[in-house]
């Protein structure tokens, strides 16, 4: 384990930090306990006008190893009995952590 992912692990372990979450992939199966870090992006959407609106609703930042498979577009995560869709995944440059942009099922 390197030195940021040792750093990653123990933000993730932090109660006032991490936060539980179930991943499950887009092809089904069970449902899997991760931790997250969570985020709220910043930035609207443009061209949406006066009613401008995010295209993610919240962001979560997870490890890759804590998942069977790399995250992909169409999976899913739950929060606190929300369920959210993942619409976007970035990892990061070292492969270490994945965000996860996510929007709400409806």
């Amino acid at each position: 384990m390197s030195a940021f992912d040792a750093a990653m692990a123990t933000l993730l372990a932090d109660s006032n930090m991490g936060s539980d979450a179930e991943w499950q992939a887009a092809a089904g199966g069970t449902w899997q306990p991760a931790r997250v870090l969570l985020s709220t992006p910043a930035e609207l959407v443009p061209g949406l006008g006066a009613t401008s609106g995010r295209a993610i609703a919240i962001q979560a930042t997870i490890r890759a190893a804590d998942l069977a498979q790399p995250p992909r577009r169409g999976d899913l995560l739950r929060l606190a009995g929300t369920t959210y869709r993942v619409e976007t995944v970035e990892p990061d440059p070292l492969g270490l952590t994945c965000r996860l942009g996510l929007g709400r099922m409806s």
